[in-house]
């Protein structure tokens, strides 16, 4: 006979090293199991110091309560931890970041003249496929929510609307060279 108690559990997890880098004990969290309509609300009791040499990620525990012991000991769960709440930040589409040879990065913005025009930008918090702009850009900023690739930066915009992608798809090598052309002018 095995007892257990329910009232709290643990989830385990290995992440990146770099992630791992920025959580710390008493961080909030949330353990997801299929089935159930909401996650589960926990925080963060370890990070563990040692590096695992196999998979080079770090093991962290998230702690839960489970009063109605709907989590179950041995199950597959969803964890995710908030290691930094930035409130009010500026966030873009991963689509829309530029990263240029030299690893500099810009986005297109909208100028006053209603053409686009390349801006550089420093970037905060990546999740998903979001990123945090820190400097560049101003919430009032019109930016566009993908990278163009069939737009002109002579090409006049509609107040506050996006390029729009053609639907036909273009010959690559015939693309570079138009791109180039436009460039040229």
């Amino acid at each position: 006979m095995t007892v257990m108690d329910l009232s709290r559990v643990t989830a385990r997890a290995h992440i990146p090293q770099n992630d791992a880098a920025v959580l710390k004990v008493g961080d909030k969290a949330t353990i997801a199991v299929s089935g159930l309509e909401e996650p589960v609300e926990g925080k963060v009791i370890l990070v563990s110091p040692a590096l695992d040499p196999n998979s080079t990620t770090v093991e962290v525990w998230v702690q839960a309560k489970n009063p109605k012991q709907t989590l179950k000991p041995g199950s597959s769960v969803r964890l995710s931890m908030i290691s930094v709440e930035v409130p009010d930040a500026l966030v873009i589409p991963a689509a829309a970041l530029l990263t240029g040879a030299d690893g500099a990065s810009t986005v297109m913005v909208i100028g006053d003249d209603q053409h686009a025009h390349q801006q550089a930008v420093k970037v905060g918090i990546r999740q998903d496929d979001k990123i945090q702009i820190t400097e560049g850009l101003r919430k009032a900023s019109a930016s566009l929510p993908k990278a163009p690739t069939d737009c002109r930066t002579t090409r006049k915009f509609p107040s506050k609307r996006p390029c729009r992608q053609k639907k036909k798809a273009r010959n690559p090598v015939r693309e570079r060279a138009r791109l180039q052309r436009l460039h040229q002018r």
